[in-house]
């Protein structure tokens, strides 16, 4: 049996040295082994409250394979809480915005998402139980550290959601390099969902339905498009500005 069968389904593995200082530092966060490599120890023997074991850089290849940028350290959790739609609903007066992806499926992407959502004060972001990946290190990796305040959740029906979301008074607004709107023209202050599409594809017929409003993000020259990730990092830095100069 190798190193990755003997991992429980209800933890996970959290590398890369802010995302496993972020983990340590969570007071929510159940944490079962913290592995570091000898070059890492006098770091983690200050900040972790768990004795840090010093292993070699082979045992770190057994379980992320041996592309992982792991920075030498690594901590196995518990996952945290599962959160729902109706409780991050229940305060009326909160405006923060959520941050849907429709078939956003890159981690890399899905990490940087979630940590814009933290910098620029998203609620969560909002993924489809199907077509898109389970947490993994990676995209703690790339999150850095903003998994641990941002919740991921997970619906059956992205179109459902928004339908959901917007008899509680949310507008929903969706990235489309097509549209005429330029996000800068349109007022952000109230409650808003945010729709991210995937790269290539960009929203599906349903979604682009289901939204209020369709905005681009205004361009200079020849090439107009971002990645998700860009595309989402901008729109809620926008949405933060209007909020902040009401």
């Amino acid at each position: 049996m190798t190193t990755r069968n003997k991992i429980d389904r209800s933890s996970m593995w959290i590398y890369g040295k802010h995302a496993v200082k972020a983990a340590l530092r969570n007071p929510k966060r159940s944490i079962l082994r913290l592995i570091v490599l000898e070059s890492s120890r006098d770091f983690f023997d200050k900040c972790a409250t768990i004795k840090p074991e010093i292993v070699d850089r082979h045992l770190f290849g057994a379980i992320f394979g041996k592309d992982a940028i792991h920075q030498g350290c690594a901590v196995q959790v518990k996952k945290l809480q599962d959160y729902s739609i109706e409780e991050l609903t229940s305060d009326e007066s909160d405006d923060r915005p959520f941050v849907f992806l429709d078939q956003v499926s890159d981690p890399q992407n899905i990490g940087s998402i979630l940590r814009a959502s933290a910098v620029f004060g998203a609620r969560a972001v909002v993924v489809t139980e199907n077509n898109s990946p389970e947490l993994t290190p990676a995209i703690s990796k790339a999150a850095s550290g903003a998994m641990e305040s941002i919740p991921l959740i997970r619906v059956i029906n992205l179109v459902h959601t928004i339908n959901n979301l917007k008899k509680k008074g949310f507008w929903c607004i969706g990235l489309d390099e097509r549209s005429d709107e330029k996000i800068y023209e349109m007022s952000l202050n109230g409650k808003f969902i945010l729709v991210v599409g995937s790269e290539g594809e960009g929203l599906r017929r349903l979604t682009r339905e289901s939204c209020d409003f369709l905005i681009q993000l205004p361009c200079m020259g020849e090439f107009s498009t971002l990645n998700a990730a860009q595309a989402a990092t901008v729109s809620l830095y926008e949405m933060l500005r209007q909020k902040r100069s009401r």
